[in-house]
């Protein structure tokens, strides 16, 4: 966990002399299943997310740590990122790279370049690279989105499919689809309820349940 602690103290480093950043964001919830790129590495978690986004020479950056508590079943996760973006085209094309640790409580870790590029259009199509810098490993996915305005909540649905590469000589193949509703509770704060459904080569069907609350400021 030597790096974990470097990393966190970098973070913590950053969010207190990032006095130009526009919006912090924390956020913790419960999901019955935590899948990571169509491969599931625990059952019945909880999750936390502190985040920090702004904008620095004309592009956006953003900073992120996550955790993954497994209950009863699977390992704990830790993931920490950052990155740039940038918008092009009046928005029709956005990009990102950033690095990505991700960090398992029994030892394994990696780091990921994340590259990902989208489109302004119908169902806001993203394409997104990952190479692990450790295992020279790829993944790939794109993944859809549409929101819906439903009044008294906001409700989003998404769609990706991915193929991630577990060795240099085998891969796996994973398909996701399902959706999000959200409504405010308070003028920065959230509510969620989510379900989606992962499909993977890896593991059966499953149908994965997620509720959550989040707070912006």
């Amino acid at each position: 966990m030597k790096t974990t602690k470097i990393i966190i103290t970098a973070l913590l480093s950053f969010f207190i002399n990032a006095a130009s950043a526009e919006e912090f964001s924390l956020g913790t919830g419960y999901a019955s299943d935590y899948f990571e790129q169509g491969l599931r590495k625990a059952e019945e978690s909880i999750q936390a997310t502190l985040g920090v986004k702004g904008d620095v020479a004309g592009m956006g950056y953003s900073i992120a740590a996550f955790t993954n508590q497994s209950i009863n079943s699977g390992v704990d996760t830790y993931i920490f990122s950052g990155g740039l973006s940038r918008d092009f085209s009046e928005g029709l094309i956005s990009t990102y790279v950033g690095l990505t640790h991700v960090e398992d409580v029994s030892g394994e870790a990696s780091q990921e370049l994340d590259v990902r590029i989208g489109a302004g259009v119908a169902l806001s199509p993203t394409i997104s690279l990952l190479r692990d810098l450790d295992s020279a490993l790829f993944a790939y996915e794109l993944s859809v989105s549409h929101p819906v305005d439903l009044k008294v909540a906001n409700l989003n649905l998404s769609g990706s499919a991915g193929n991630v590469e577990t060795s240099k000589s085998s891969d796996t193949d994973y398909y996701t689809a399902g959706g999000e509703l959200s409504r405010a509770i308070s003028k920065s704060s959230s509510i969620s309820a989510s379900l989606l459904r992962v499909d993977s080569d890896s593991s059966k069907e499953e149908y994965v349940t997620g509720l959550s609350i989040s707070t912006q400021f």
